[in-house]
This record gives C-alpha cells, structure tokens and sequence, in this order.
C-alpha cells in the first residue's frame, strides 16, 4: 500500500470538527491533513529573531491556488471549509487574500498548536500521494550524479528502519528543556521528510565541497533510532578533522620556488575547483614562511587528540569566557571539563574561520604558542583576492580545508571502499565521518587508516562510535 507520512499538532482534531459540522461535499481528511502539515513544514524554513513557539508559528505561508489544483482537484472547497467560521467556534485556517503578484497565504490558528507537540499521521489515497511526489522531488545536484552517483544508491528506504514516533517524542523533550521550538520544528520536519524517504543530494564544489545529504541533515539526537538492514549504524570520525588538514597543508615544504611548485601541483590535484585559492595561499605562505618546529608541535597535538585540550585553560582564562560559556551552553561554567573542552574546540575553530577583527583573544592564546601559524593565516584572510569581496576574504581558508577534507573522505576513502567491497558494504559520508552497519564498523576503520598511511605518509586520530 501506498503511504506518505504528514505532520500536525497533536492538539489538532480534525474528526471532531467533521463530525459537529458536517461538509456538503466529500472531503478528504488526507488532504486537510497533508495540507497543513505544509504549512508546518514551511513554517520550519522561515527566519525569526525569536525561537518560541508563538514566533516560530506565526507565519502566513504562501499556497498558490494552481498548485493546490494540481496535488487535488477539490482543493478550494476544503480550503474554504477549513477557513469557515462555523457558529463562532473560530476557523481552523487564517487566511490573507490574494493580492497582485501574491498567491493566497494561510496559518494555523494558535490555539491548534496547543503546546506545540507535533505527530505522525500515516496518509493513504493513492492518488494524492502520487501528485505529491510528482510536485515535491527531492533535490539531487547534476555535479552529485557525475562525480558522487555511488552514493546515491545506498539511500534506499526499503532497507532502512526508522522508529520516527519515538525520534519525535524525544526532540519534544528537548524542546521542554531547552524552549527552543524553532529546532525542534526544524527537526521534526526532518524526520517526516526521512519516514517518507526523501533523499536530496547536493554539493557545491567552489565552496565548502561536501556533500550534503539526508544523513548529514538528521537530528543527532535521532540517530539510535535509525537502523540499516536491521542492524545499528556507527561511524568512523576524523578527529580535530579540520586542524588535521590545515598541518597536512603546512607540513609540506614550500619554502623554495620549486618547493612551492611541487606543493602546488599536490593540493591542485586533490582540489580541482579550488587552484586560485591555492596559488593565493602558495603566494602568502612564501612571504610568512610558518616554523618547521611549530608545524610537528602543532600535527603532534592533533594525532594525539589533545588539541582542544591544550587550549582550554588558556581560553577559561580570557576575559571573554564567562559570557561566551554562558551564550554557548545556555548556563553558567559548572567546572565539567567535557564542557570546557568543547567550548575550547567551539571558540578555536570559530577563530580560525572567522573575520580576523573577531576573536582577538583567542588569537592572542595562539599566537602565544604557535605565532608563525597564527600569522600566515591571519595574512590569508585578509589579503586581496579577487571574487572574495572584502567582508567575505576570511571564508577562503574554510572553503580550502572542506575542499580537502571533502576530497579524502569522498574521492579517495568512500569510493576505494565501495569499489573494493563491490557495494556490499553500504556507507554514507557525514562530513569528516564515515557511517555504515556496526558490523563492517572494524574494517573500515583499519582501511582508512591505511589508506591515510599510504597517501599521505600518517594518519589522523581516529575514533569508533555505534548510534546507541
């Protein structure tokens, strides 16, 4: 049987409205039901300044008549009667009328959302669905097609076991915790489109050159619910992914002409779209040539996983940690060291990313142990470049350390797996990990730290982790 999952608010009583207020037409309950659960769904895209949950429902979300005409044929006569006030007991839609160049746009009254707990609600009429999924396909980028199309196969929702009821009850409890009912709306359209099997694909190769995908999308807090031919899912994580790859860069010589050719011929075949950056940076780093010492000192921390480590006290230290602690964990420092070292791993990548104006005493913390570092990518970022307005000039660094990370853990770790195992073990990137059923969960990891061996001569700290 044909099925489609929607969301609504588990206040929202449908029935009883039919039944007290019986329609002059034959109404169908799977579209009432489908169409407000699109606007719950757009409501999750909109912007605020505020998370709440009256913010985060406000929206008059815009649904032109011909689209409606096309997912049903009945659709205004549902419209109108969800619209009516039937004896003042108030309408189950608000609507704003059509105005030049703008489409009908509607909202689900508050008093529908109650406290704002959502549910599943399983959708059956063939027809329906199938002008659904004829009007809504998911996304899949042509690049994604040409250079990753191995991937795309695995994403197959007849192998994947997903308990969404139990995924949603859980991001409602943080949502009671935290008071942040903007994510919770996010995620819970996330596990909807994941139920229902919608898998987009994208990858923008001239910017951070991942590949973004429904795995990559889905809820932390989910993942144990998430099974692949009825076993656990686990990953392989890169860890200090990013450092790692900027001490790859700065560990290969480039302090004489030909030094600087040979590192440029290097990083330009790993990373095709990225060659005017990549001559850029050859260009700055030849003018602050970064200290052989700092560089081992620097890789050291990162292949022992103490990088983060290493900066915490220095960061707990700063004028700035008692306010930065509180805005990022929503409460005062409790002296959980788990806590301060991911406030430390928070603050030191933001610092590399970020314009070089922000962030000044984190970069006096570095500075003070790796000065040559510190300054040749302070000097990357602000340097004239050209597509790089100035306000964005700092964003070349991330662009080049994705790019990179993307190309190991797309180009050469994922696709020498599923070439290697001839697609019998299914995987999925998520950034600087490698996900997969627990029990391919050893070989993979002794494969891609050989793989790190061989093609770069080390490997970075790795770790193993089952969803549970």
């Amino acid at each position: 049987m044909n099925q489609y999952y929607i969301l609504i608010p588990k206040n929202l009583n449908l029935e009883q409205r039919l039944s007290k207020f019986p329609p002059d037409f034959k109404l169908s309950s799977d579209y009432c039901h489908y169409f407000i659960s699109e606007l719950i769904k757009e409501s999750s895209y909109q912007n605020q300044k505020k998370n709440d949950l009256s913010s985060s429902t406000k929206f008059f979300i815009p649904r032109c008549s011909q689209i409606n005409q096309s997912i049903y044929n009945d659709s205004k006569k549902h419209l109108d009667y969800l619209y009516k006030d039937f004896g003042g007991e108030g309408r189950m839609l608000f609507r704003k009328n059509y105005e030049e160049s703008k489409c009908f746009s509607y909202n689900l009254p508050e008093y529908y959302w109650g406290d704002g707990e959502l549910k599943l609600v399983c959708i059956t009429e063939e027809d329906l669905i199938d002008n659904i999924r004829k009007y809504d396909k998911p996304q899949i980028d042509n690049i994604v097609r040409k250079r990753f199309n191995f991937t795309i196969n695995y994403f197959d929702i007849g192998r994947f076991e997903f308990d969404a009821e139990s995924a949603l009850n859980e991001l409602y409890q943080k949502y009671k915790q935290t008071g942040n009912y903007a994510k919770y709306l996010k995620n819970a359209v996330r596990v909807m489109k994941f139920k229902n099997g919608y898998f987009p694909f994208w990858h923008k190769p001239k910017t951070d050159g991942r590949l973004h995908t429904a795995i990559t999308q889905f809820p932390k807090t989910c993942r144990k619910y998430l099974k692949y031919d009825g076993e656990r899912l686990a990953e392989v994580d890169l860890s200090s992914s990013i450092p790692f790859f900027l001490s790859y860069i700065l560990s290969i010589p480039a302090y004489t002409p030909t030094a600087i050719s040979a590192k440029d011929a290097v990083l330009c075949a790993q990373l095709p779209y990225s060659e005017d950056i990549l001559h850029h940076y050859m260009l700055v780093e030849s003018l602050v040539r970064p200290s052989s010492r700092e560089i081992t000192d620097f890789a050291e921390l990162i292949q022992n996983n103490r990088l983060y480590e290493f900066f915490m006290i220095d960061f707990m230290n700063l004028d700035n940690f008692d306010v930065g602690f509180e805005n990022m964990f929503q409460r005062p420092f409790d002296g959980d060291m788990d806590d301060l070292k991911t406030y430390s791993k928070r603050r030191l990548l933001s610092m590399f990313f970020a314009n070089a104006k922000y962030y000044e005493q984190e970069q006096l913390v570095f500075y003070r142990h790796f000065p040559s570092i510190h300054d040749v990518i302070k000097k990357f970022k602000q340097t004239k470049f050209r597509d790089f307005k100035k306000s964005k000039r700092h964003k070349k660094l991330a662009f080049m350390l994705f790019q990179l990370e993307s190309h190991f853990m797309l180009n050469i770790i994922a696709r020498e797996i599923n070439n290697k195992f001839k697609r019998k073990i299914p995987l999925f990137t998520l950034h600087d990990c490698l996900v997969l059923k627990e029990s391919d969960l050893d070989q993979v990891y002794e494969l891609m730290h050989e793989i790190f061996i061989r093609e770069i001569e080390y490997a970075p700290n790795m770790t193993k982790k089952i969803w549970i």
